[in-house]
């Protein structure tokens, strides 16, 4: 799990010292921790996870899928949703305009 913190460190782009002021720890805490000097805390793992919610907990913790929550099936659901929002409003359109041709007759 180290190895996969200091990836998220260097995805991040930012310091040691950046990086833990951004995660909410003490600099030489992440330090001690990520170089073997002290055991990871759980407490370390959530301030990571709470800090970088796009990274899979699920590849942080036990190294399994991709780095970062897919949003894919978010973006396909919503376009199915702007899809039906759009036949939907055609349907109110032509129901409208047959009711106009009713009350006209």
């Amino acid at each position: 799990m180290v190895g996969r913190i200091k990836q998220i460190i260097e995805k991040s782009g930012l310091s040691d010292a950046a990086f833990s002021k951004k995660v909410g720890i003490l600099q030489m805490t992440l330090w001690r921790q990520i170089n073997g000097a002290r055991k990871l805390s759980l407490e370390t793992v959530a301030a990571i996870a709470n800090a970088y919610p796009d990274v899979d907990c699920n590849w942080l913790i036990r190294g399994e899928g991709p780095m970062f929550i897919s949003h894919e099936r978010d973006d396909a659901r919503l376009n199915n949703l702007v899809d039906v929002i759009a036949m939907q409003q055609e349907t109110i359109r032509n129901l409208t305009e047959k009711v106009k041709q009713l009350q006209s007759k």
